[in-house]
């Protein structure tokens, strides 16, 4: 289905609307409401993604009470859905409502989703399925968490926000498993005994095992260099807070060029030799030296708090892009500064739900990034 989806889209092209960057946007997160949830798109991805629609929801509530009852709301029928179809939380729920995981169980999903409902005004959806999620809690930590270090196994795969590489125990999932350890305690529910400590001091592992002493995070251990998303992810979720740390990441990602021609990337050169075979044929260099502008967005909300100043030439590129473009894209290829499109099929997507991060940074530039916690 989602194949006939994405030819059709090539055909007749995307859906591009007229206006300024803050109209566009705005008509793109109306695109993605389906009648019963929020999807991740309103083009190829018109799907429900638990993380898409989490990591945005702080920001989606923020610009509109309405937006902020949509999130409560399409969480609330997932959450009903899964429990229907006797299914954990996964990745995705696809057409026909049929959960599904792509491609492998979300070593985010479900920290994320518990820290959006604590966020926003969820209590109630959180109350009535307690128990369920507990249980989704005790399912998570049997699959993900490694008993004696409280890092995520590094035995098995994961589905990531960077969801076509190989993830195992890296610094984006392990961000994910402190972020669980900080809202359980938070919510004061019961805590796994191997999340014990870490709810209490949810950055030392992070910055015990995935800080360089150079100044940034690296991706996995062993790495000399930084990724996008390992820079990202610690202070979008909340669980590392030092104005000092964070400073040091962004300027990490500047000086070893994730952010040019605008941010930001996940590797600084593509590494062919990273890409699953598949992947690497039909999606060369999707994840890889292309700009994402999920992790744009993020980069630019959390440098515009520390040095406006810095910040302030990426927005207004972002701004010109999607004002010339008349979309906001899911992928910008780095070397030709337009839609990344690697086959007839295999091509950006159009009108993203997270674009609710940038325009936040429009609507909102003097309060704080829209983060998890």
């Amino acid at each position: 289905m989602n194949l006939i989806v994405r030819v059709r889209r090539a055909v007749v092209g995307p859906r591009r609307y007229p206006g300024d960057a803050r109209q566009i946007i705005r008509a793109s997160i109306k695109r993605c409401w389906n009648g019963r949830c929020l999807t991740a798109s309103g083009g190829h991805f018109h799907q429900f993604w638990t993380r898409d629609l989490c990591f945005s929801s702080v920001a989606l509530a923020r610009l509109s009470e309405s937006h902020g009852a949509a999130v409560v709301r399409s969480i609330e029928w997932a959450i009903r859905t899964w429990r229907r179809r006797d299914s954990h939380i996964t990745t995705t729920i696809h057409y026909f409502d049929q959960p599904v995981d792509i491609f492998d169980y979300g070593v985010d999903c479900l920290p994320l989703l518990l820290a959006a409902l604590r966020r926003l005004d969820g209590a109630a959806v959180l109350e009535a399925h307690r128990d369920w999620l507990m249980g989704e809690v005790a399912h998570y930590v049997d699959q993900v968490v490694d008993p004696g270090s409280a890092l995520v196994r590094s035995d098995r795969m994961y589905s990531a926000h960077r969801d076509t590489m190989v993830n195992r125990c890296n610094a984006f999932g392990n961000s994910m498993v402190a972020l669980l350890a900080k809202t359980l305690r938070e919510l004061g529910w019961e805590i796994p005994p191997s999340l014990e400590e870490l709810s209490r001091e949810p950055e030392r592992l992070l910055m015990a095992e995935f800080w360089d002493e150079r100044g940034y995070f690296v991706d996995e251990r062993g790495d000399t260099r930084p990724s996008g998303e390992g820079n990202i992810w610690p202070f979008w979720t909340g669980v590392v807070t030092n104005p000092s740390v964070m400073r040091a990441a962004l300027s990490a990602l500047e000086s070893h060029g994730l952010t040019d021609p605008l941010p930001l990337k996940y590797e600084s050169t593509r590494r062919p030799e990273s890409e699953p075979p598949l992947i690497r044929f039909l999606m060369p260099d999707y994840q890889g030296a292309t700009v994402w502008t999920s992790l744009g967005s993020m980069y630019m909300r959390l440098r515009q708090s520390l040095d406006p100043a810095l910040a302030q030439p990426a927005i207004d590129g972002y701004r010109e892009w999607i004002e010339r473009e008349g979309v906001f894209w899911e992928v910008m290829d780095d070397q030709t500064r337009e839609r990344y499109w690697s086959s007839f099929v295999t091509q950006s997507d159009e009108g993203m739900l997270w674009s609710a991060i940038f325009l936040d940074l429009l609507e909102h530039p003097d309060l704080p990034p829209p983060i998890l916690s």
